[in-house]
């Protein structure tokens, strides 16, 4: 089978095992659901810009409280967010109002870190080559904040249910998104040499739940695969439980603030240990 034929058929697949997600009610109904308001951004503080759908929101909403909690007292978080397809960065760039809204945080020059959510239809009829609202967003970014942190996230395949177990559930997933979306960074960094671009993959939090659910590894904390208590997704569409929101967002810590889980207090409200999950994605990250 030849390089291109290849290609074509993983665009396919993920076109469709990922059609839901990027469905026009891919969100979880508040796609309008924003935080912190441009006349709060404080030269003084912290800024962290996130931009995108659900599946990193939640994330970008705790990294606040994780962040206060361990120091970073004067980290603040504004969240520009549409649902499903509309928080990709192409749609957010081609939508008038979300496009000048972001425009309007980064006007201020008081950003210091902006991040955005894969995926765009273009990266993924692109053979997951280019993304031109990522080149155009972090442009105007840079341009208007010059010292500015570029940082591009990762989430998990959606619906969950549909698949018979975590192996099954991994296969065709974004854990081999990741290598293209990878490379996008560099390219990016390439381009724009002068600020730091990084990328991470807190989606990947969810297939190793799911499995260490699987094998019994995380009983007293998940009793349930979905559901809206003690579960690893909080619903079909595959929203994240809290276990996964606490292990994902030492993910989205160590991206911004560079804190190695393992050197954070244990959390005891978990009997897992979700740390050392923290540390054992991103360990298998760096070595891709």
């Amino acid at each position: 089978m030849s390089k291109k034929v290849v290609f074509f058929v993983i665009a396919l697949i993920f076109t469709v095992s990922l059609f839901g997600y990027f469905g026009r009610d891919g969100g979880n109904g508040d796609g309008g659901k924003n935080m912190g308001s441009l006349e709060e951004v404080n030269a003084e503080d912290f800024n962290v810009l996130y931009i995108g759908h659900s599946f990193g929101r939640v994330f970008a909403e705790t990294l606040e409280d994780y962040a206060h909690a361990i120091g970073f007292t004067n980290h603040t978080q504004y969240i520009e967010m549409g649902g499903g397809v509309s928080g990709a960065p192409d749609a957010l760039w081609e939508d008038d109002g979300h496009r000048e809204n972001i425009k309007a945080y980064l006007d201020t020059g008081e950003i210091d870190v902006f991040v955005m959510i894969c995926c765009s239809i273009e990266f993924m009829k692109s053979d997951f080559q280019s993304d031109a609202a990522i080149w155009n967003f972090t442009t105007y970014a840079v341009d208007k904040n010059p010292n500015i942190r570029i940082g591009l996230a990762m989430p998990w395949k959606d619906l969950p249910g549909e698949y018979e177990n975590a192996s099954e559930y991994a296969a065709n997933s974004t854990l081999d998104l990741w290598p293209y979306w990878v490379n996008l960074s560099q390219e990016l960094g390439a381009d724009f040499p002068d600020n730091d671009v990084f990328t991470f993959h807190h989606g990947a939090v969810a297939y190793e739940l799911r499995e260490m659910f699987e094998a019994g590894e995380l009983e007293g904390d998940v009793n349930k695969l979905q559901g809206l208590n003690n579960s690893v997704f909080t619903d079909a569409k595959g929203h994240a439980g809290q276990i996964m929101i606490d292990t994902g967002t030492l993910i989205w810590l160590h991206a911004v603030h560079g804190v190695e889980p393992l050197d954070l207090p244990e959390f005891t409200q978990w009997n897992t240990d979700i740390r050392v999950i923290a540390d054992s994605v991103l360990n298998e990250q760096n070595q891709d």
